[in-house]
């Protein structure tokens, strides 16, 4: 009798060891399937940016940067979404300068892992919402901040928000501290503003780039 009580409270401990198992295995791969990042935008979207470039002239022995003249003779800077593979958007950038000259390339960004090539990467995942990860399977842990409304001329539309900070080096100007905060429609991840200031320590001056959603294909923007 108690070599079967012995085999019965075996075959009962493994039988939980299976359940506990599968319940981890299960509980793991949907916590993964719930970090899938999936893109919002579809192939022959379009969305066009203002490109502004601001210098404080003011400090002493400042002068405005060449590449900072060369964004403001920017006209408009075209994106165009070409192909989507999963987690992964390829896009076709034009930009177009006021002289009428204009300078094409491409991009990719996996949405997923925030891996990208190109000039062009500030594409995000569908409907995240706040405190989650832009890239869960990445290297870096930016979450967003918050989901705000913006009003557009077809309508409100929500758009999510965050704030970093870093440094850098600049090669001409040296060591600086930046901010950044972007702004990216909820529903097709896509940029719709980023402000990026600079402070230059040793040169006592600041910099900053503003881009500017002004007309896109998937809604009335003004």
């Amino acid at each position: 009798m108690s070599k079967k009580r012995s085999n019965v409270g075996y075959l009962l401990a493994v039988i939980i060891l299976a359940i506990l198992i599968t319940s981890v295995m299960v509980l793991t791969y949907l916590q993964t399937k719930s970090q899938v990042r999936v893109p919002g935008v579809a192939i022959g979207d379009t969305f066009v940016y203002d490109v502004m470039g601001f210098w404080n002239v003011s400090a002493v022995n400042s002068t405005i940067p060449q590449r900072m003249l060369d964004i403001n003779q920017t006209k408009e800077f075209r994106v165009t979404i070409t192909n989507i593979t999963g987690p992964m958007v390829s896009t076709r950038e034009t930009w177009v300068f006021k002289n009428g000259t204009e300078y094409n390339s491409t991009s990719m960004i996996n949405v997923e892992t925030g891996y990208n090539t190109g000039g062009f990467w500030p594409i995000v995942a569908a409907n995240l919402g706040k405190g989650e990860l832009l890239h869960p399977s990445g290297q870096n842990k930016i979450a967003v901040n918050e989901t705000v409304i913006r009003n557009y001329a077809s309508g409100p539309r929500e758009t999510n928000y965050f704030k970093i900070k870093y440094n850098g080096r600049d090669e001409e100007y040296g060591y600086y501290t930046a901010e950044a905060e972007y702004y990216f429609d909820k529903a097709t991840g896509m940029l719709v503003e980023l402000y990026d200031r600079s402070d230059f320590i040793s040169m006592g001056t600041q910099g900053a780039i503003l881009w500017k959603l002004k007309a896109t294909s998937v809604w009335k923007v003004s």
